[in-house]
């Protein structure tokens, strides 16, 4: 038999069960899995082939007991540490694993069947169904299909397959987590597409990928009186230009719209009178076909139309023609405001930040020569750059009341290509120019209004490096009070009415903004992000600043590389475009909102978040249901682009469906958007209720709607499994520092946390909301290496998140996506130690933050670090994670750090009764209480 366990050979390195061997769960055949399975279900009083189901099951009906760990449980010490409920599973149902979900008809991986040569092969990895054998077998499922169906005729909808998750009493499924999401069911098969009349192509790339454009219901409800009663919120979450994903371009200009409700043709159109004409998919308005479709004028050449892009692809670039500009495409422009305040100098961020700048200059995007620099410095004045001539010259205006630009625009904003060994020479001195300054005020607000006036002409970003409270001039920001109780308090409150002002004439100059924030007691988070929030810019804060700690200097300037070396869009417009009776109706983001539906983002930044709320205003028609998002920007090279991503969804007339086709972390993401509304407008305490309320609403008409007894639904409290893990996931969330009641949490933390949860990218939202958390002292020996057959990174496998998963000799690894923490129990055996650390044993080991891993010469060290390294690189974000070394009798705050992100546990906040005996809801409380709660209010 296999050992999966790394150290169980050297008795100096016990594994979970004290040097025995693993839980009966790892390296189980597929047989014994499956005779456990029916035992399982024979016992539970489930037939082994259940007719409960509309279609026939995949996967075993799941009524999963929560395993039990033969140590702990013998273990005295460990029973009086669980928080969870005493449950006696059958032994015979102990399978460490839950069996996978329902497999999508639709798969990853392929490339469409239509060939273009002039099209790049892109990394577009979306959902394709298998492809034919050959061309006859192909050919043949196309003559029985269309012998079989009409044209555009209505698909037939895959019966969904249920299945109850009864949540009480076992542990989160939190392996769902890392599935993709699934794709929605708009046919049997893709290769049908164009014989349902659903896409006008057989092309597998017809929808596009998730990745670009999600839906919180994979099946739209065919009414709004559907969707209330469902209690699940409809929404589209957006991330249109994520990093390392090429596109499809269309590079002729042609860029075919509807000429009624101007909807960019897609792969789900369809063609009419002889194919001259092609009929919207939104308003069905007939089109005339542009002739470009058949006739190549350049080549005076025949071409072929289905080998279009636009037609075969659900996310595709439009080169725009002239007609889509106002003037010049914008050149990238970069305004330096650098604090030089006594404060700042003290921290040595001065040093650290001109020096991140000075090696970025290479990796600014600057491929045509027409990128543009500034630098300004701020302390009781406002300190400005010459760079033109034989050496820089600093120029200071000291009046706050009006200030003005002292050279001409052309003198202080210059081309990096021109300038830039002058620049160099500036960012050299400017490292210890200010060394010996003693001044301690700032004028922030009056150094952003120059920035603008250096920017209003062409549009750029302003990138701010803060880190004194601004206390003279425009945007004086008032010292942080305490608050009488945090449940009384608003989120997000802004000191100062200036920056709001100031974003509003920023996003109308097409100029965005930055903030790099170093706080000391108070820096005042919420105030500074107002910028960001509304130019679609980024906020990072570095709490406790200090250029001396290695760890944090490497942070700063990792994030100060990554975010200026990013390939951004500028001076952008998005506005998506719903099938008739459905209405965009709410938006979320960092961006500004014009009337009706346009969101305006004077910078796009690679992989920020957006979400969409949709609204049904009459019943829909047809099968189907189409979204089309719009994005019009500027490249960084100087190209007017247009990102058209297009999804199809079906209409869902019955509840079951509905539900069927949620995507639970969709909903999470969706439901934390208008908690953070509600806090920002109201309270905390009415953000934490919305929380649960829209919880207990869901699980409440789950039971009546799906299951069809709402008695029986509560007091089991079972969810589909596609909807299983949304209560761990709220709870993720009312622990995060946004949502937490605890008193300790200082505004600035709260606020970060809060631009985190507005803006990550999915897949980090979801890390910061649910960690990961491995095992590292018997991790599995291919862990920490990549796997010779898939080409794939191995990680360890995936722990819940409780302390129960912590053994006193072990060693653990969780990360949320902003901070990595590897905790060292405080029987950690003295090889171990040398593996991991070269410390001779665990009294010697000291917690705090480190830069790195020691890189050492044994297999053990190599592949640990190489997971940290993995954790780190793979980061699709500016943000840097930071790694903590945490010994358990260590550190007080950085174990309670440690503590607090193992979501499945009570916190020393919480409450010690039940949660059925919670009268209102508590981020304090374990998942089991958070059931108990949940339960105790369905009914």
């Amino acid at each position: 038999m296999t050992q999966n366990y790394s150290y169980v050979n050297n008795s100096q390195y016990p594994g979970p069960n004290g040097g025995g061997p693993p839980p009966p769960a790892r390296g189980q055949s597929p047989m014994m899995y499956n005779q456990q399975q029916q035992q399982q279900q024979q016992h539970q009083g489930v037939p082994p082939s259940s007719s409960n189901t509309l279609s026939p099951p995949t996967t075993p009906h799941l009524h999963q007991s929560r395993p039990v760990s033969p140590a702990s449980d013998n273990n005295p010490a460990r029973r009086a540490k669980r928080h969870y409920p005493t449950y006696v599973a059958d032994q015979s149902s102990m399978a460490g694993t839950p069996p996978p979900p329902p497999q999508s008809t639709m798969q990853q991986g392929g490339m469409p069947s239509v060939q273009n040569n002039s099209i790049p092969n892109p990394a577009y990895p979306t959902m394709n169904p298998p492809q034919p054998n050959n061309n006859d077998n192909y050919a043949s499922s196309l003559t029985n299909g269309v012998a079989n169906m009409n044209l555009y005729g209505q698909s037939q909808q895959p019966t969904p397959l249920r299945q109850d998750i009864p949540l009480v009493g076992q542990l989160p499924l939190i392996h769902d987590l890392d599935l993709t999401p699934s794709a929605p069911q708009i046919g049997q098969n893709v290769i049908y597409y164009s014989i349902l009349g659903i896409s006008v192509t057989p092309s597998p790339n017809a929808q596009s990928p998730s990745i670009f454009k999600r839906s919180t219901i994979n099946a739209v409800p065919a009414s709004n009186n559907i969707l209330k009663k469902s209690k699940l919120p409809f929404a589209l979450l957006l991330e249109p230009y994520p990093s390392n994903m090429e596109v499809p371009v269309v590079t002729d200009t042609v860029v075919a719209r509807c000429t009624r409700c101007k909807t960019y043709i897609n792969p789900f159109v369809r063609f009419s009178q002889g194919a001259l004409k092609w009929q919207c998919n939104m308003c069905g308005l007939d089109n005339d076909v542009p002739s470009s479709f058949d006739w190549d004028v350049t080549s005076q050449q025949q071409v072929d139309r289905w080998s279009r892009p636009e037609l075969n692809y659900g996310c595709v670039d439009f080169v725009a023609s002239a007609d889509y500009m106002v003037r010049p495409p914008q050149p990238p422009a970069y305004v330096f405001i650098i604090d030089t305040s006594y404060q700042a100098i003290q921290t040595g961020m001065v040093g650290v930040v001109t020096n991140s700048i000075l090696k970025s200059l290479d990796n600014i995007p600057n491929e045509d020569g027409r990128t543009k620099v500034a630098l300004i410095t701020v302390d009781n004045a406002v300190g400005f750059y010459k760079l033109s001539g034989d050496e820089p010259e600093m120029l200071v205006v000291g009046d706050l009341s009006d200030i003005y630009l002292p050279r001409a625009p052309s003198d202080l904003l210059v081309d990096l290509a021109d300038a830039k060994s002058m620049v160099q020479d500036l960012l050299e001195r400017m490292k210890t120019m200010h060394n010996e300054s003693q001044l301690v005020n700032n004028c922030l607000g009056t150094a952003l209004q120059a920035a603008r006036k250096l920017l209003s002409s062409t549009g750029g970003k302003i990138v701010c490096f803060q880190a004194t409270l601004p206390n003279v001039g425009d945007g004086v920001c008032k010292p942080h009070e305490e608050k009488k109780a945090i449940t009384e308090t608003t989120l997000m409150t802004p000191s100062s009415g200036f920056y709001r002002t100031f974003a509003t004439e920023c996003a109308k100059s097409q100029v965005c903004a930055d903030m790099f924030i170093f706080g000391g007691s108070f820096a005042d988070v919420a105030t500074l992000n107002v910028i960001p929030r509304f130019t679609g810019g980024q906020t990072h804060f570095y709490p406790g600043f200090n250029a001396n700690n290695s760890a944090d200097a490497l942070k700063l300037e990792h994030e100060i590389e990554k975010l200026l070396g990013e390939q951004i869009g500028l001076e952008a417009v998005m506005r998506t475009r719903c099938s008739a009776g459905m209405v965009c109706k709410a938006f979320h983001g960092n961006c500004t909102t014009r009337v009706p539906d346009i969101m305006a983002l004077p910078n796009v930044p690679r992989d920020q978040s957006y979400c969409v709320e949709i609204g049904i205003e009459e019943d829909l028609q047809g099968s189907h249901a189409y979204f089309q998002t719009a994005l019009l920007y500027t490249t960084c090279f100087g190209e007017r682009r247009i990102r058209v991503i297009n999804l199809c969804l079906p209409i869902a007339r019955t509840l079951p469906e509905v539900f069927s086709a949620a995507d639970q972390t969709a909903i999470a993401r969706t439901i934390c958007h208008q908690a953070i509304d509600k806090a920002v407008t109201y309270k905390l305490r009415d953000a934490r209720d919305l929380l649960a309320k829209e919880t207990i609403d869901i699980s409440t008409a789950y039971a009546k709607e799906v299951i069809g007894n709402v008695a029986t639904g509560a007091s089991r409290l079972s969810l589909g499994r596609n909807l299983s893990l949304l209560p761990f996931l709220i709870l993720g969330l009312l622990k995060t520092d946004t949502f937490n009641e605890a008193g300790n949490i200082p505004a600035d933390i709260r606020a970060r946390s809060t631009v985190l949860l507005r803006t990550l990218p999915m897949n980090l939202w979801l890390e910061l909301t649910a960690p990961k958390f491995y095992c590292l002292h018997s991790m599995p020996q291919n862990a920490g290496q990549i796997d010779p057959n898939t080409k794939q990174f191995v990680m360890p496998p995936r722990l819940n998140l409780s302390s129960e998963k912590l053994e006193r000799h072990g060693l653990y690894l969780l990360e949320d996506g902003q901070n990595i923490y590897i905790w060292m129990g405080k029987e950690a055996v003295p090889p171990l130690c040398m593996d991991f650390l070269n410390i001779p044993n665990i009294s010697q080991v000291q917690s705090g933050q480190i830069t790195e891993l020691p890189k050492l010469h044994n297999s053990f060290s190599q592949r640990a670090t190489a997971i940290v390294d993995h954790i780190r690189k793979e980061r699709r974000s500016t943000y840097y994670p930071s790694l903590y070394i945490v010994k358990e009798d260590g550190d007080p705050l950085l174990r309670a750090m440690f503590l607090n992100r193992l979501i499945e546990d009570r916190n020393a906040n919480g409450p010690v009764a039940a949660g059925a005996n919670q009268q209102n809801v508590n981020s304090g409380m374990s998942y089991f209480q958070w059931l108990g709660f949940i339960r105790s209010k369905c009914q």
